[in-house]
């Protein structure tokens, strides 16, 4: 399968509950989803004994070859102006240092795709673009820029819901943020193909929307990296995800991890893997895209390739799609642990996080 674009130049998944929940130690072999690589740094910076970071899409693994070799080889201002954290006008300077780094694959397209770098590499993914799009040029016809950084700068929660719901929450947000949170153009200009193919909702503007208030009665936005990139296109520097931390940069440079990158379909890879081989799994929101059928068949797979004891996460967003019941035997569903995260989960796109067990 061929694609053309990078769809998540950033995970939009919580790497602190994803670590909490799968308690990464130097003993473990894990199976991570690459997406836009920021989830598989914050497994590697936990030095298990080995990685696979696996992705359907090459483009997806030539992007976290590239934040990798950038953070492992580039001092930490170069790094964050490299990747579009802060401005800058020497990246094509910084890339050059890089560059020779990488697999031939990545270095040859990142080589003929040099004006994506011009704008910052976290920047570049469809679904980041469409972002960006909202925030530059629709939340003005909302908020004034005063209006977006008083809210983001509210201290406690009482005061951000007060604020949420005297200012903030008027009929163009709740029109504008329907509008672009719609089935219709999140299909064609955000998510990744297949994303609604198993979607039943119709009204998923409605559904986001309930997420978002949710979210702002749980979480204080001030700290919410994600919630300031939506609403402004970029990060403050108190605020990041682990990833892009300064005190994060050692666990990168002095880092002894096997890390293996594959390129290939998660159902064909597990078929090639030996019984009893990994030990955690972050899954992302996989089985999103599955049929029925085909989620069963990777979990069979799953179950068949893990470690007794093996931790499984993954969410779920609009696809209430888990385990089959047939291997309930098989599978310990943690809930007291998956709800106590889901309720500190940063993002407000989810709608349930799932952290599994399997026993053998």
């Amino acid at each position: 399968m061929k694609f053309k674009n990078i769809n998540y130049s950033q995970c939009w998944e919580d790497s602190d509950i994803l670590l909490s929940a799968l308690k990464i130690s130097h003993q473990d072999i894990v199976l991570s989803i690459t997406s836009g690589g920021d989830n598989t740094l914050a497994v590697l910076s936990k030095c298990p004994e080995r990685l696979v970071s696996i992705d359907i899409n090459c483009l997806q693994n030539y992007l976290f070859e590239f934040k990798l070799a950038a953070i492992k080889n580039l001092s930490y201002k170069e790094y964050l102006e490299l990747l579009g954290v802060k401005n800058s006008s020497k990246r094509q300077d910084y890339f050059l240092k890089i560059k020779d780094l990488l697999s031939t694959e990545a270095r040859l397209w990142w080589e003929g795709n040099t004006k994506l770098i011009k704008g910052g590499v976290i920047n570049l993914g469809r679904f980041e673009i469409f972002l960006r799009l909202f925030s530059r040029f629709f939340l003005p016809l909302i908020h004034s820029k005063k209006t977006v950084l008083k809210f983001l700068d509210i201290d406690n929660l009482k005061n951000q819901t007060d604020f949420y719901d005297n200012v903030w929450n008027n009929h163009r947000w709740y029109f504008l943020f329907k509008v672009f949170s719609s089935r219709v153009l999140l299909k064609r200009f955000a998510r990744q193909k297949g994303s609604f193919e198993y979607a039943t909702p119709p009204d998923v503007g409605s559904i986001y929307f309930m997420r978002f208030e949710q979210n702002l009665k749980n979480i204080l936005i001030k700290d919410n990296y994600f919630i300031r990139y939506c609403l402004t296109g970029s990060y403050n520097l108190s605020s990041l995800p682990l990833y892009l931390q300064e005190i994060s940069r050692t666990s990168f440079v002095d880092n002894n991890t096997k890390l293996y990158i594959l390129t290939s379909d998660m159902f064909k890879y597990l078929k090639s893997v030996p019984n009893n081989y990994f030990s955690k799994f972050n899954l992302s929101d996989i089985f999103e895209t599955l049929s029925e059928q085909d989620n069963i068949n990777l979990w069979l797979e799953i179950v068949r390739t893990a470690k007794n004891g093996a931790i499984v996460a993954y969410w779920n967003n609009l696809v209430s799609r888990t385990y089959p019941a047939g291997l309930s035997e098989n599978i310990f569903d943690d809930k007291e642990l998956a709800i106590k995260l889901n309720k500190i989960d940063k993002v407000p796109f989810y709608g349930d996080f799932h952290v599994n067990i399997i026993s053998k």
